[in-house]
């Protein structure tokens, strides 16, 4: 079931490029209410019949499942961004995150024409598989994303203006910095990305105080422009985590905790369970003794009862004979 919903994710991602505003706006909406509604079940994880897996100690708020981040390099390169990242499943063990991220740079006014540009802005999601390692305070990923927006880049003599579109993987790693007293935390988070670029712009020159187009497409067409890989794919992220929970980097340490102690908890029950058994043991073979003690009781008794009676009978046969020897012999006399 993971699978498929993850699967009509990446549809309703891919399938999201074509569409206007609002609807994006009404997708991450859905999003969020459906994973907050139905997302705490991860199924396969919870053992049956247990109940420590229910407690408060190894689930997650709806506000602790929020993280906000930004990215250093676009600062880097005055370009401020904001990015949102949803935790998909209540279990602080969950692997899978939703995100949402937007780059806008303001345009400004200039009596000269700038012969260096980089404005970006686009909108960017993505889903995120975390897989935590043997390392206590890392975690790595793997996300697959998409992005749409509008560029104007030149770091050259040619400058590429227009709209653009991205569809593709990244890979990096997450690792806790600062740990506050509530619980939260701040990560810093490293990830490099590829994919595929398809872009609708126009190529321009600086032509002394205006810019000559030199080129334009009509329609989005995939591009190999290395420039427009790296800007629009954001392929090298250096990004600062706010995660108002837990860090995901000590998710599955906190994990590691809680099956520690319901591996202590099964053995205290099978201790339990078997001293339980013990007693119920000592005390059958208890009642069993005490029962072939009232039975050897109550056989002695009888034998004693027998042997009684078998005595008196003897003595009054004893008694009757000897009157009866008695009494012949004061008739012969």
């Amino acid at each position: 079931m993971a699978l498929k919903k993850n699967l009509y994710l990446c549809r309703a991602i891919r399938n999201g490029i074509v569409l206007k505003r609002p609807t994006y706006i009404v997708i991450i909406i859905g999003v969020l209410l459906c994973s907050s509604v139905a997302g705490g079940r991860t199924r396969g994880r919870i053992p049956p019949s247990t109940t420590l897996y229910g407690n408060q100690l190894d689930t997650l708020t709806f506000g602790e499942r929020i993280s906000l981040k930004t990215n250093v390099v676009d600062w880097i390169t005055l370009v401020p961004n904001l990015g949102v990242e949803f935790t998909l499943g209540q279990m602080n063990w969950n692997c899978w995150t939703f995100g949402l991220s937007g780059r806008l740079k303001p345009t400004t006014s200039s009596p000269e024409l700038p012969y260096y540009v980089y404005d970006i802005n686009d909108i960017r999601l993505s889903v995120r598989r975390y897989r935590h390692g043997t390392h206590p305070r890392r975690s790595f990923f793997l996300e697959c994303y998409a992005a749409y927006g509008k560029h104007d880049v030149k770091l050259g003599w040619t400058g590429y203006r227009g709209k653009h579109a991205a569809l593709g993987f990244a890979a990096g790693l997450i690792m806790p910095v600062y740990r506050y007293r509530n619980n939260s935390s701040i990560d810093l988070e490293l990830s490099l990305g590829i994919g595929a670029v398809f872009a609708n712009d126009e190529e321009y020159e600086n032509d002394g105080d205006v810019y000559r187009i030199t080129s334009q497409t009509d329609n989005l067409q995939l591009t190999w422009n290395p420039l427009l890989l790296l800007a629009c794919n954001d392929a090298l992220r250096i990004s600062i985590v706010y995660h108002f929970g837990p860090s995901v980097a000590n998710r599955y340490k906190r994990r590691i905790e809680i099956d520690e102690r319901y591996r202590l908890h099964v053995g205290e029950m099978k201790i339990r369970h078997d001293s339980i058994q013990q007693a119920r043991q000592e005390r059958k073979a208890e009642v069993r003794d005490s029962l072939d003690k009232v039975a050897y009781e109550r056989r002695f008794e009888k034998q004693r009862l027998e042997l009684e009676r078998k005595f008196i009978n003897d003595s009054i046969r004893q008694a009757k004979r000897q009157i009866v020897n008695d009494s012949i012999s004061r008739k012969k006399k």
